[in-house]
């Protein structure tokens, strides 16, 4: 799939999450609690949020060499394992099983290696600048989260800020990139 596509995926899928939250009244959903809706509503996120870093790793939006490949192909592997989650709830997966606590660890994992990804995408310089800050407004919705927290003196993760910051970070991420993609076929569009 070409960048713009992945963009478009990325923002049909951004606000899943919030849509399962708003199922639920903004109450935590604990692993194997939710229906088989809910679990499909984070698979489709995790398409999504693939789709971003995909998109993000043909920009070479971290860069050009060997550790900016890798720092944005990392994410797409325990992305990956982190989308199985939902399925694995849906087909009752013992939760103590070491495969289920691989894909229980790899969704916060995945979102600190997606803080990662749009600290080296802002360094980097590769993306103009106003697109250089979308892949940060996802990244820092863990930290943002936890510093919430820690604020509020919650035990957990306020789930509607949470939420929302999801939804409107990767969607404006997915925005980002069907611009970028946009633009990256008109050049190579144009006759020599």
């Amino acid at each position: 799939m070409n960048v713009r596509t992945l963009g478009f995926v990325t923002m049909i899928c951004a606000p899943a999450m919030l849509a399962n939250a708003f199922r639920h009244d903004f109450q935590r959903v604990l692993n194997g609690q939710d229906d088989v809706i809910g679990n499909l509503t984070y698979l489709v996120f995790a398409i999504g949020w693939f789709c971003s870093m995909l998109a993000l790793r043909q920009l070479h939006a971290t860069g050009h060499g060997k550790l900016g490949s890798f720092v944005v192909t990392l994410p797409l592997v325990t992305i990956a394992l982190a989308a199985l989650q939902g399925p694995f709830d849906i087909l009752h997966v013992d939760m103590n099983s070491p495969l289920y606590a691989v894909t229980d660890l790899t969704w916060p994992l995945s979102m600190l290696l997606t803080f990662v990804v749009s600290v080296a995408a802002l360094f980097a310089r590769v993306l103009p600048m106003p697109h250089r800050l979308a892949p940060l407004a996802c990244g820092i919705s863990l930290p943002v989260g936890f510093a919430y927290m820690a604020f509020a003196r919650l035990e957990d993760l306020p789930q509607a800020e949470f939420a929302w910051h999801t939804a409107i970070g990767w969607f404006l991420l997915g925005l980002a990139l069907v611009t970028l993609g946009a633009r990256r076929s008109a050049v190579q569009a144009r006759p020599a």
